[in-house]
């Protein structure tokens, strides 16, 4: 708790601090150390105060007499019931005050002219008024870190608790429940994320193993099994940023879908086609629960397949006279798979060999990539260029150049220190779009290990969107031709 200023236009004295400190001792909650299981009574606190005995029609002259001495604490009352005359309440004074002589002149004035007594008034403090960092604090008071923050997914809490709080997360959790009425379940990462499947390992740390919910999310409702597919609220920005660059009407393809983040809202709010993928099972089974939910059957169509053969398939089987489709077949395609889309663009690799004569590179779609860039051991205190390092691992991906002037990159966020998650957009290249080669996925290798001298494998663990395992170039030349 903190004490207002008498001054709000100075600094505050240190009479203000030293009240405020005064409000920091008393009110807070018992020590409890070495808490195993939630003991809500031991968490009570008795706190004598001081209050003016005062009759209702009273209150707010002495409100504002005594306006520098009130408890004035979040979630408390100034004025409650006088617990021996229910004719009276009491105006409850700040714990600096301990008789008359605490009081300013004209406040002492005030009591003499309407006769009123500086009684005592016993507060008590339970569970429900501190709140879960103090408790956690007075429970587990030998941890160095207190985490209390989640993510919301419904009902659900998903916490990310570090390895010196496991011993004491079914506390946690208990306290995270018990302090959050719309949280039924609460749920601790277990595990980085499944590799093929992209879904959080976790285990039931409080409540009831529920994990069917719902979530609201630009304009669309998002039913899923938590615990089999992957959703990040944080990311409900940047879902809307991409969106944003869509025109309406315009076709969308979407090769790692997850439950319909990017798809629905885009067919919901942009009336745009969209075709949408993704290869875990459930994923796909929320993904057109989702599509009938938010009645957008007749934009989505959705897919459960390998995310190459799902984009050529939709090229191939769409007819170069098709009157729903531009003649690149997709205006936008979206890769959200951090850890592991860059590995997949060479599925563009002559993807439109066979239009060539019907396109020209402005008609050639824009390729919207999600990568992880993280900063090199070596790199340290040299400043690291995320930008150009997605560009780059876009480049491998691709096998060949991204034009700069129809190129940009967004930083998403941090995932880990000296780690961020970005987007790169650009064009997709001609000399890519029409290579009229085929695919070698033997060559395709070699020429990444030619351009990668080595490749660094990480086990992942992070917070973010990352895979169990992430392989990454520590060597970066730029390539001048595919």
């Amino acid at each position: 708790p903190t004490c207002t200023s008498t001054r709000p236009h100075l600094r505050p004295t240190m009479a203000d601090i030293a009240v405020a400190d005064l409000r920091a001792k008393v009110l807070s909650p018992p020590q409890c150390h070495g808490m195993v299981k939630l003991d809500k009574a031991r968490l009570s606190k008795h706190v004598q105060l001081k209050a003016l005995a005062i009759r209702p029609q009273l209150c707010k002259k002495f409100m504002s007499v005594f306006k520098s001495r009130l408890l004035n604490l979040p979630r408390c009352r100034n004025v409650v019931d006088c617990p021996n005359d229910p004719a009276l309440k009491h105006l409850l004074l700040c714990p600096s005050v301990a008789s008359l002589d605490d009081l300013t002149d004209a406040q002492r004035a005030a009591l003499l002219e309407e006769g009123t007594q500086i009684v005592d008034h016993t507060m008590e403090f339970g569970f429900m008024y501190w709140t879960s960092e103090q408790i956690l604090r007075a429970a587990l008071g030998e941890l160095d870190e207190i985490t209390t923050s989640f993510e919301t997914i419904g009902h659900i809490a998903h916490m990310n608790l570090r390895d010196e709080q496991l011993p004491h997360k079914e506390l946690i959790g208990e306290v995270i429940l018990e302090k959050n009425k719309s949280i039924r379940t609460v749920v601790n990462k277990s595990a980085s994320i499944d590799t093929v499947y992209r879904f959080f390992q976790m285990e039931l740390i409080a409540g009831v193993e529920d994990y069917t919910t719902t979530v609201k999310e630009s304009n669309c409702s998002f039913r899923m099994e938590y615990n089999k597919v992957y959703w990040n609220s944080r990311l409900h920005t940047e879902h809307d940023r991409v969106v944003g660059m869509l025109r309406e009407g315009d076709v969308v393809l979407d090769m790692m879908a997850g439950i319909g983040p990017f798809a629905l809202p885009a067919a919901k709010n942009k009336s745009c086609k969209v075709y949408a993928n993704d290869l875990n099972p459930a994923s796909y089974a929320a993904l057109t629960e989702n599509i009938e939910l938010n009645k957008v059957k007749r934009f989505v169509t959705a897919s459960n397949q390998d995310a190459r053969v799902f984009a050529r398939e939709v090229v191939s089987k769409t007819p170069l006279d098709s009157p729903d489709h531009p003649p690149s077949v997709f205006h936008h395609a979206v890769m959200n798979l951090p850890a592991t889309a860059t590995e997949f663009l060479d599925v563009f690799r002559g993807l439109f060999a066979d239009r060539r004569d019907s396109l020209t590179p402005e008609d050639l779609p824009q390729i919207h990539c999600y990568c992880f860039s993280k900063e090199e051991a070596g790199e340290a205190g040299v400043g690291h260029d995320y930008a150009a390092d997605a560009i780059h691992l876009c480049e491998v991906g691709l096998g060949g150049p991204i034009d700069p002037a129809h190129c940009a990159v967004h930083e998403v966020r941090d995932v880990a220190p000296r780690k961020r998650m970005m987007c790169v957009s650009f064009r997709l290249p001609a000399a890519i779009a029409f290579d009229a080669a085929p695919i070698d996925l033997d060559a395709a290798a070699s020429l990444k290990a030619d351009l990668v001298a080595t490749t660094e494998v990480e086990m992942s663990a992070s917070d973010g969107d990352s895979t169990t395992c992430e392989s990454r170039p520590t060597k970066k030349p730029r390539l001048d031709a595919p």
